[in-house]
C-alpha cells in the first residue's frame, strides 16, 4: 500500500490535528492589500509572542504586558518545532478597535477566557505551540478594512465568520 495517506490512516491521532488551508492565488489577488499599506511590512508587526507561559497554564508575561495605547490586527498561529522559522500556520485573524475601553492588551487577554467552541478547540489542541503577533493601529476604519481583506484572502480555519459573506461551496462530484 504505502504512500502518505496510508501512513496517516495508521495513526488516527493525526486526524485530530488536521487543518484545512486554502492556498488560492485568485483569493489573494481579489483581496490584496495595497502595497503602500504598512501592514504588509513585517517590521511593522510585533515580534513573535508565545501566548501562554512555559507551563501553558496562564498567559505569558509578554501577553500580560502588551501595550494599552493601541488597537490593531492580530493573528494566532501555531509554530512547528523542526523548521520553526517557516513552519507557521495561521489559525485566527482578528481586530481590536481602539477606544477608551478597548486596546490590544485587553483584547489579547480576553481570549484566555473565551468560551466559543472554536477558540476553546484552538487552545486545547495547540496551546503549547500557540503564538501571537499584532499590527498596532489606532485608525479604526483601516483596522476593519485590513481585517476583512486578510480574512477573505487567507480564510483561517478558526475564524467562524468570513466578512462580507464569502461563499465557499462544497465540492460536488462530477459523476455519480
Amino acid at each position: 500500500m504505502g504512500g502518505y495517506r496510508a501512513f496517516l490512516a495508521e495513526d488516527s491521532n493525526n486526524y485530530q490535528y488536521e487543518l484545512t488551508y486554502y492556498h488560492n492565488p485568485s483569493r489573494w489577488r481579489n483581496n490584496i492589500i495595497n502595497t503602500e499599506n504598512p501592514i504588509r511590512n513585517v517590521d511593522n508587526w510585533s515580534g513573535e509572542i508565545k501566548y501562554l507561559n512555559e507551563s501553558n497554564d496562564d498567559l505569558s508575561d509578554d501577553i500580560k504586558n502588551l501595550p494599552n495605547d493601541t488597537g490593531g490586527i492580530y493573528v494566532f498561529y501555531i509554530k512547528g518545532l523542526n523548521l520553526s522559522f517557516i513552519e507557521n500556520y495561521i489559525l485566527y485573524i482578528g481586530r481590536c478597535q481602539f477606544t477608551e475601553t478597548q486596546h490590544i492588551r485587553k483584547r489579547a487577554r480576553e481570549y484566555y477566557k473565551d468560551t466559543r467552541d472554536l477558540i476553546v478547540e484552538m487552545f486545547s489542541r495547540w496551546k503549547e505551540h500557540l503564538y501571537y503577533r499584532y499590527y498596532p493601529d489606532t485608525n479604526n476604519e483601516r483596522i476593519k478594512n485590513n481585517e476583512i481583506q486578510l480574512i477573505r484572502a487567507i480564510l483561517p480555519q478558526y475564524n467562524e465568520v468570513i466578512p462580507d459573506q464569502v461563499d465557499i461551496q462544497d465540492s460536488v462530484p462530477a459523476f455519480e
